[in-house]
């Protein structure tokens, strides 16, 4: 039987590799996408609901019509999303598809997720005027985990505001895994790229390990690579004692950070190749 598999994570993580991994290596067996409306699931706003259990649902329009689409395409292959901004509307989506539902809770380091979005201008003011600028959460929002955060908001650097969001974005996943009810995969980045992660997941979504695919774990594939004009010091991450702890729980230590590999990748002096 088909089933979907979404992706829930903070963004920054690989999906733009998976997506098109996946749909090169298994085009026959699988319709794969990335962000298919972007920010259409206004995560935001969904949040309010499906942060709390048995709260009725107010999905968006364009929510509503993919999962028909999404049903459409289940007749004939196992549909695979990837990409974050359907976070918030798993505990929807999940439902929508009881019983042919999977979900991947995929996790990276802390530090290089939120070098990450601030080269993308996360939580900074747009380079031009007509731009929306780049919020992923506040802990104004309804639904949010840590408001706790609100005294300091205005004080607190970019850098700051990108690991508050993945702490909420993964706090969200730690406390859906119980009870949702639907088969769960926490996969992380560094596995997928250098350890065993790659076969854990292509297990899990019922899939024969080709060497086609297992073979393009070193293939660039980040069509939104950019670097900081200025070297962030991400050591402040001792003071935000919540991401610490949810770093833990995920199996990271935050101050296994390797600053050469992430000057390289992120800085405007080091500019490495993104993955």
């Amino acid at each position: 039987m088909n089933f979907a598999a979404f992706i829930l994570s903070t963004g920054r993580c690989g999906t733009q590799w998976l997506a098109t991994a996946l749909a090169e290596a298994y085009p026959d067996r699988l319709a794969v996408e990335h962000e298919p409306l972007h920010a259409g699931y206004e995560a935001r706003k969904v949040l309010q609901h499906t942060a709390v259990a048995n709260d009725a649902p107010r999905l968006p329009p364009e929510v509503v019509g993919h999962m028909e689409a999404i049903e459409a395409r289940l007749a004939t292959h196992t549909y695979i999303e990837c990409g974050h901004p359907s976070w918030s509307t798993i505990p929807c989506l999940a439902e929508r598809f009881s019983g042919r539902v999977k979900v991947i809770h995929l996790v990276r380091h802390p530090v290089p997720t939120s070098w990450s979005w601030l080269t993308l201008r996360a939580f900074q003011p747009p380079l031009l005027p007509h731009i929306a600028p780049r919020t992923l959460l506040t802990p104004f929002d309804d639904g949010i985990r840590f408001a706790e955060y609100r005294a300091r908001w205005e004080t607190l650097a970019p850098f700051e505001k990108c690991l508050y969001y993945w702490s909420e974005v993964n706090a969200f996943a730690l406390a859906l895994q119980p009870r949702l009810g639907a088969p769960w995969l926490r996969l992380r980045y560094e596995d997928l790229f250098h350890g065993d992660g790659l076969q854990r997941l292509l297990e899990f979504l019922q899939l024969p390990p080709l060497e086609s695919i297992l073979h393009r774990r070193g293939d660039v594939i980040d069509d939104n690579h950019s670097v900081l004009a200025d070297r962030e010091d991400w050591r402040v991450i001792r003071d935000h004692p919540r991401a610490v702890a949810i770093a833990q729980q995920i199996g990271y230590d935050v101050d296994a950070v390797d600053e050469i590999a992430l000057d390289r990748r992120y800085s405007s002096v080091y500019a490495g190749p993104p993955r």
